[in-house]
C-alpha cells in the first residue's frame, strides 16, 4: 500500500498565512499523545533546516509566565498535562506541524489565542510563549532573543518528529481513485495582447475587457435554455461584504475574499488549489474591499487591508512583490487595480486626509512605482478652481472604481467622487470666483506612460448633494453629427449619462433617466449642467430633491452590448429632504437629509432599463420592488444577468427585460456576475456578501434577509451539463 502524506509549502519574504488541511487547533492536533520527553532524544538529531539556537533562556522564563497566566487552564501547567485541550507539544503536534515555519504557527496563535480573547496580547508576548514552547521541546538556548520579525520567523523551520510514523502507530491513506486534472499546471502566461483581446472562455479583468462593456461573447446558454441552470458547486468566504469579481483564466477561477484573502479553486469543480491570506497591519480589516483583482503574465495581483499591492505566484500563492502604498487606514483600495501597458494602475479614496487622493501606476513585473497623479487641483495654477482655499482644505475626489484604457491612445480613464466637506462647499455656493473644485466628479484621462493629464471634464461642479461621478467609464463608438467617434459614456448618481470624445474629451451628449429633478438643463455644447433653484437648501426650509445621496444610478456597473451598442442600466428610485445643517445633525453628503420614496412611488423601487445609444432612445423599462444589488452582466445569448435586494439572483431576456430564470441565494448578491467557459461547457458565477437591511423604505423583505454579510461564490451550469 502506497503512503500518502501532505506537502505544505511557505514563503521566506512575506507575511502569510496558508490554510493547509486542517484549520482549527482542535482538529490539528492529533487525539493520541506521545510524551514530549522522547521528542527529541538528543536536541541534535532533531529535523529541522535551522540553525538553533534560537532563543534565550530569560525569554523562554517570560513565556512560561505569559503561558501560565493565559494558556494553562486549557493546555495544563507544562503544554501537555492536566489541561482539557489538546497538547501543543509532542510528536502528534509536531507531526502536524513540523516542516511548516515559526511564522506560520506564530500568526495562528496570534489570531486564535488566547480563547475568548485572540489577538489580545503583544506581538512580544506571543513570540515569548513560542520561546517557552521551543524550550519545553528540547530545542537549545542561545544569547540573542526570539523577535517578532517575519523574515526571520519565515525562516525557521519548526521541527518534524524525531520517532516519524511507525507500522504500529502510523495510519496509510490510498491516493483518491481517478484523481482530477490539476488545472494549474497548465495555466498559461496572461500576456498584454490577452488583456487586450482576451479569450472568449475567460474573464480577465472586472469587466472582462479594457471598454468596461461586461459583456460575454458566450452563447451557450441562450433565452431558450436559461431555465435549466442549476448550481454546479459553491464556496463559502469569510464573513463580510465583498464586491468583487472574480477572475477565470485556463480554467482558474481567482476570488478575493473579506479581509484581504485570496483563493484560487478549480473553476470547473470548486475544489481549493491555495488560499493566501496577509497579515494584518491595521486595526480591522475594510468595510468593503476592493471592486477588481488582476491577473499579469503569472501574477495574480491585488490590494490588501495592509495599505500594499502584492503580486503572487499564480501556481502556488506566494509572494512574487509586495509594494506598500498607503500609511494610514483613513484611506482605502475602493477600486482595486486594472493593468495595462504592463502596470498596475489604481486609485486611492479618502474622505479624511485633504488633497490626498491620488491614481498610481506600478511596474507589473517589480512593483517599483512609475507615476503618481493626484486628483485634487493643487494651489497656484492659471486657473485656480478651489478660489484659492488652501491645499489642506481641498478634499475628496476619490476613486472608487476602477479605470479603463484604450490601448490605441496609450489612455487611462478614471471618474472621481465628489468632496465631503459641508462648510467648503456651502463657502464655495457663495463665492463669485470660480468655485468647481477641480477635479472632482469628473472624467480624467492620463497617458499610461507618464501619468500626465491629457484632458478632464467636469460632470457636476461644486457638487452640494454627494452625487459622485465615480463610475465605470464605457469605451464606445458614437455618431455626431454624422462623424463616428470613439467615445466614453458614464453616468453620475443622477442617472444622467454623458458621452464624451475619447482623445479629446469634448462633450458630445446626454442621457436622462428622468429620475432626478435637480438638473434642470444641460447646454448642448458645452455639457455644463443648470442647478435648478430649488434644489439648493434655503435657511429654515426643507427641499424635496431627487435621486437622495446614494442615487438613482448607484455602484452597480452597466453593461453594454458592443454590436447593437444598447446600454443596460441597474437603478433604483428614491428622493430626499434636504436642509441646512444644524449642530449635531450628521450629513450625508453635505446637508442635513431624510431619505424617502418618490412622491408618486407605486411602491416600485428599483428597475433595470435598456437605451439604444445610437438611436439616443430609451428601448425598455422594468420596474420592480426591490433594488439591484450588483452590476449587469450581457451574454451573447441574449441574456441579462443580475442579482437584488430580496437575494434574487436572475436571468433576462435582453430584448425586452423579461424575466426567464431566477434563484434565490443565501445572502445578497453583490459582487457583479461574470460568464466563463471549460471544455466546451458556459458558467456563470455571482458572489453574495452584502447586508441585507439597508435602505431605510419600502422594504419588509430586508426584515427576512441575513444581518451578516453571508460571502458565497455561487457558479451555475446547464443541468444537462453537469457533472
Amino acid at each position: 500500500m502506497m503512503k500518502s502524506r501532505s506537502i505544505t509549502k511557505h514563503t521566506d519574504g512575506a507575511a502569510i498565512f496558508k490554510i493547509f488541511h486542517l484549520s482549527t487547533l482542535s482538529t490539528l492536533f492529533a487525539s493520541t499523545l506521545i510524551s514530549s520527553s522522547h521528542l527529541f532524544a538528543d536536541a541534535n538529531t532533531h529535523q529541522s533546516d535551522n540553525a538553533f539556537p534560537i532563543y534565550t533562556i530569560e525569554q523562554a522564563g517570560q513565556g512560561k509566565i505569559i503561558y501560565t497566566k493565559n494558556c494553562a487552564t486549557c493546555h495544563g501547567n507544562n503544554l501537555n498535562d492536566g489541561g482539557f485541550a489538546t497538547p501543543i507539544t509532542g510528536d502528534a503536534f509536531y507531526s502536524v506541524w513540523g516542516g511548516r515555519s515559526a511564522n506560520d504557527l506564530l500568526q495562528y496563535i496570534r489570531k486564535n489565542m488566547p480563547k475568548g480573547l485572540p489577538g489580545s496580547l503583544s506581538d512580544k508576548q506571543y513570540v515569548d510563549v513560542l520561546s517557552y514552547m521551543f524550550q519545553v521541546t528540547g530545542l537549545p538556548s542561545g544569547n540573542e532573543e526570539l523577535r517578532a520579525d517575519i523574515k526571520q520567523l519565515s525562516a525557521i523551520t519548526l521541527p518534524l518528529p524525531s520517532s516519524g510514523p511507525t507500522v504500529n502507530n502510523a495510519i496509510y491513506i490510498p491516493p483518491a481513485p481517478n484523481p482530477r486534472d490539476n488545472p494549474l499546471d497548465r495555466i498559461t502566461p496572461v500576456t498584454d495582447e490577452m488583456l487586450i483581446a482576451p479569450p472568449d472562455a475567460d474573464w480577465l479583468m472586472w469587466r472582462r475587457t479594457y471598454d468596461a462593456h461586461g459583456y460575454s461573447p458566450l452563447k451557450q446558454i441562450t433565452t431558450a435554455n436559461v431555465n435549466d441552470l442549476k448550481v454546479v458547486w459553491s464556496w463559502n468566504m469569510p464573513e463580510g461584504r465583498n464586491v468583487s469579481t472574480p477572475l477565470v483564466h485556463d480554467g482558474v477561477m481567482f476570488m478575493y475574499g473579506f479581509g484581504s484573502l485570496l483563493y484560487a479553486f478549480n473553476a470547473q469543480t470548486g475544489d481549493l488549489l491555495w488560499r493566501y491570506e496577509p497579515e494584518p497591519k491595521f486595526d480591522s480589516p475594510r468595510d468593503l474591499g476592493p471592486r477588481a483583482i488582476s491577473i499579469y503574465k503569472n501574477t495574480v495581483i491585488l490590494t490588501t487591508d495592509n495599505g500594499n499591492v502584492s503580486a503572487l505566484d499564480v501556481k502556488t500563492g506566494e509572494v512574487v512583490w509586495d509594494t506598500p502604498i498607503l500609511n494610514s487606514n483613513t484611506t482605502i483600495f475602493s477600486s482595486g487595480s486594472l493593468v495595462a501597458d504592463g502596470k498596475v494602475v489604481l486609485g486611492t479614496t479618502t474622505n479624511r486626509n485633504p488633497g490626498k487622493n491620488f491614481v498610481v501606476a506600478l511596474d507589473a513585473d517589480t512593483g517599483e512605482e512609475k507615476w503618481r497623479f493626484y486628483t485634487i487641483e493643487k494651489p497656484g495654477g492659471n486657473s485656480d478652481t478651489w478660489n484659492g482655499i488652501s491645499a489642506d482644505k481641498r478634499q475628496g475626489a476619490g476613486i472608487y472604481v476602477p479605470g479603463s484604457y484604450d490601448p490605441e491612445s496609450k489612455l487611462v480613464y478614471f471618474g472621481t467622487a465628489n468632496t465631503y466637506e459641508p462648510q467648503l462647499l456651502s463657502d464655495l455656493k457663495d463665492n463669485d470666483s470660480n468655485n468647481d473644485g477641480l477635479y472632482t466628479n469628473s472624467t480624467l484621462a492620463l497617458d499610461i506612460n507618464t501619468g500626465k493629464l491629457a484632458w478632464h471634464f467636469q460632470h457636476l461642479a461644486n457638487d452640494q448633494w454627494n452625487y459622485d461621478w465615480a463610475f465605470e467609464r464605457t469605451i464606445s463608438t458614437s455618431s455626431n453629427n454624422g462623424t463616428t467617434h470613439k467615445s466614453i459614456i458614464t453616468g453620475g448618481k443622477q442617472a444622467i449619462f454623458d458621452s464624451l470624445h475619447a482623445t479629446k474629451g469634448s462633450y458630445l451628449f446626454s442621457l436622462d433617466l428622468g429620475l432626478q429633478n435637480m438638473v434642470k438643463a444641460i447646454n448642448p455644447i458645452s455639457g455644463k449642467k443648470e442647478i435648478a433653484p430649488e434644489a439648493y437648501p434655503t435657511a429654515g426650509e426643507t427641499r424635496l430633491v431627487c435621486p437622495d445621496a446614494i442615487g438613482a444610478r448607484t455602484w452597480r456597473p452597466t453593461a453594454l452590448n458592443p454590436d447593437t451598442k444598447i446600454l443596460y442600466i441597474p437603478y433604483r428610485e428614491a428622493c430626499m429632504k434636504i436642509r441646512n445643517l444644524s449642530p449635531g445633525d450628521i450629513p450625508h453628503g453635505n446637508f442635513g437629509q431624510n431619505v424617502i420614496p418618490r412622491p408618486d412611488s407605486d411602491g416600485n423601487f428599483g428597475g433595470l432599463s435598456a437605451y439604444d445609444l445610437t438611436a439616443r432612445k430609451n428601448l425598455w423599462t422594468h420596474r420592480y420592488r426591490t433594488v439591484p444589488s450588483t452590476g449587469v452582466l450581457a451574454t451573447a445569448g441574449r441574456l441579462l444577468f443580475y442579482g437584488s435586494r430580496d437575494r434574487v439572483f436572475s436571468a433576462h431576456d435582453s430584448a425586452n427585460g423579461d424575466e426567464l430564470w431566477r434563484v434565490r441565494l443565501n445572502s445578497v448578491p453583490n459582487g457583479t456576475p461574470i460568464s466563463f467557459m471549460i471544455e466546451d461547457r458556459q458558467y456563470i458565477a455571482v458572489t453574495t456578501g452584502e447586508f441585507g437591511p439597508a435602505y431605510p423604505f419600502g422594504f419588509a423583505e430586508n426584515d427576512k434577509n441575513p444581518r451578516t454579510a453571508l460571502s458565497t461564490i455561487w457558479v451555475f451550469e446547464l443541468s444537462s451539463a453537469i457533472h
